[in-house]
């Protein structure tokens, strides 16, 4: 299950990267959104320009998924577009706990 991004994600994505932050909510979603999808696309073109599918792993693991994000679908094509969803970190089989059988 995915989650959606809040506008404390936003701000927070903005902080790391030193942008400005707008008090619209609709466009602080668009730069936030903006910097991620060009950083991606910029880290995609460097690292392995012939393998497109291995460097799109390394550059969703760097950019996204040290920061507890999740990548949605993307293009890198003119108009430059991604979805961001938030992970879910908890686990539902942590919650229960495992009976064992004895054996006699």
């Amino acid at each position: 299950m995915s989650l959606q991004l809040t506008n404390k994600d936003y701000v927070n994505i903005l902080k790391f990267y030193k942008k400005n932050i707008h008090k619209s909510k609709r466009i602080l979603k668009m730069t936030a959104e903006k910097i991620l999808n060009d950083k991606l696309c910029k880290c995609i073109k460097k690292v392995d320009p012939v393998n497109e599918s291995k460097s799109i792993a390394i550059c969703t693991s760097a950019i996204f998924n040290r920061k507890g994000l999740k990548r949605g679908k993307f293009t890198c094509k003119k108009k430059r577009t991604l979805i961001i969803n938030k992970q879910n970190n908890t686990n539902k089989n942590n919650n229960k706990t495992k009976k064992q059988r004895k054996r006699s």
